[in-house]
């Protein structure tokens, strides 16, 4: 089933070569809004059940393709700086406060996305109500090899349009087979990586721990404890580095990539929407 027939009257936007949408809360009262970045090779419209359930419980999401991805414009996984990923926020983030009604506002990322997104919150920490981090990248999992980004490495400044196909191994995505299947099969997701998108990636991470040292937000960070792709240590050591008084681990026991997508996502929903609502207790109120 698409995202649009699970969320009909989600509303599309253009902006610049940005493509992005906006879902209502489905109650009568808005708690807050959330702000959703996806990861590495996919596109916002594979956060379907994480916005169902947030609109479910009062709060408006808005979702958006990072250029090169999805249903946004820019040459396919392609960047020429890391920051340009973090510029897309920006943008987006801008025509929220343009155009869209004040409220408390938290912003997800998802794998990539969670380094995107510390990134963001580096710069505009101060007006964010919290951050919330799904499986972040910041320490490379056993999924990836190590020959071919050593390869990609040596070879970017010559050929950086070069297309690797991505080298995570997709059947730890999901315990749920289907989510497996409906990814390869997705149109809109990309099976490669450019060299020079690689490297930017692999160089933005190294950077990590000093975008950290500026971040004083309310922190949630989900991992589940067999993903692969980016290890639970890495999350371990955001929460160690961070000088937020108010950061909280939750560590899903058994759990994949996309805590989202996998087989205790329930519980994965359940966390997110405790975590927001202890934050924004007075909120969406008559």
């Amino acid at each position: 089933m698409t995202i649009q027939a699970i969320l009909p009257d989600m509303q599309k936007i253009h902006l610049g070569q940005l493509t992005l949408w906006r879902q209502p809360s489905l109650t009568e009262s808005t708690r807050c809004r959330v702000l959703i970045i996806h990861g590495l090779g996919e596109h916002s419209g594979r956060h379907s059940n994480t916005i169902s359930h947030l609109c479910k419980n009062g709060m408006e999401v808005i979702r958006f393709d990072l250029r090169g991805a999805g249903e946004s414009g820019g040459k396919r996984q392609w960047v020429e700086h890391f920051e340009d990923y973090v510029e897309d926020v920006i943008d987006v983030y801008n025509w929220i406060n343009r155009s869209l009604e004040s409220m408390p506002i938290f912003v997800l990322g998802h794998s990539l996305g969670g380094t995107i997104a510390i990134y963001f919150a580096a710069q505009y920490g101060k007006l964010l109500r919290g951050l919330i981090l799904s499986a972040p990248a910041f320490y490379v999992g056993s999924s990836y090899s190590a020959a071919k980004i050593a390869i990609g490495k040596a070879l970017v400044h010559i050929v950086p349009t070069l297309r690797m196909k991505t080298t995570s191994d997709l059947s730890m995505l999901s315990r749920e087979k289907r989510v497996v299947d409906e990814y390869e099969n997705d149109p809109l997701s990309c099976h490669f990586v450019t060299l020079r998108q690689g490297n930017e990636i692999l160089t933005a991470l190294e950077r990590v721990p000093q975008k950290l040292k500026d971040i004083a937000t309310a922190l949630l960070i989900v991992h589940g404890s067999l993903d692969r792709s980016n290890t639970l240590e890495g999350s371990f050591e955001i929460i160690r580095k961070i000088p937020s008084l108010d950061k909280t681990l939750h560590i899903l026991p058994g759990g994949y990539h996309e805590p989202h997508n996998d087989l205790d996502k329930e519980h994965y929903f359940a966390i997110l929407t405790s975590w927001i609502e202890q934050r924004t207790a007075t909120e969406g109120k008559p």
